[in-house]
């Protein structure tokens, strides 16, 4: 939802002639997915370290420093691609880069405390599971000539949990140490109701009448 909130307003409009000015030409999409990547994995290490070393507090803060520069970069290089023009390798590389981050952020937070947050993580990974397949189904069954933009190399509809969403609750369930369990139950019933949001899509895309 917010995703769509902010691809209609001027700040996203901002951005990306701020992105273009700055970095078109000088670096490509493809290597910030991957500096957006290895950031990412970064804040999933100090994650787990939080949970096995005495430097916990400055461990979950350089987490969530790394896990903001990460969803940054996310933001960036979707508007350097859009500027470069998009491609199937990278639209490929960012959502495999987005997943990766995501289920390693929250393999970390379950290895802190397993007892507690092996069940709500466990949900939550496959509630993602599930999400990303009925979304890749759909957009591998629709095909590009009969999409309304080019800007995504896979069709693309939004719905309740979308990217930004995601990121909010990883980060909160980052900083949020004693209520990681209430947030992964709350993030993992949301995916999982977003799955059943897009399966609804996807009956009323290919039904047959």
């Amino acid at each position: 939802m917010i995703d769509k909130w902010l691809s209609k307003t001027k700040l996203n409009k901002f951005f990306e002639k701020f992105a273009r000015k700055l970095f078109l030409e000088k670096i490509s999409a493809n290597q910030i997915t991957l500096t957006a990547l290895i950031t990412g994995l970064l804040s999933a290490l100090f994650i787990f370290l939080s949970g096995k070393l005495i430097w916990k507090l400055e461990l979950i803060i350089c987490s969530a420093v790394l896990m903001c520069v990460s969803f940054f970069l996310d933001v960036l290089d979707g508007a350097i691609a859009r500027s470069e023009g998009p491609t199937s390798f990278g639209g490929i590389f960012d959502i495999f880069s987005d997943r990766t981050v995501e289920v390693s952020i929250i393999i970390s937070i379950i290895s802190t405390d397993p007892l507690i947050l092996m069940w709500p993580g466990i949900f939550s990974l496959g509630a993602i599971v599930l999400c990303i397949t009925i979304f890749l189904l759909i957009g591998g069954i629709v095909k590009k000539e009969n999409l309304e933009t080019e800007e995504k190399v896979i069709y693309y509809n939004h719905s309740l949990m979308e990217r930004s969403e995601t990121l909010i609750f990883l980060f909160l369930t980052t900083i949020l140490i004693p209520w990681r369990g209430i947030i992964l139950w709350i993030f993992s019933s949301l995916v999982l109701l977003t799955a059943f949001l897009r399966f609804r899509d996807a009956y009323r895309l290919f039904k047959v009448k």
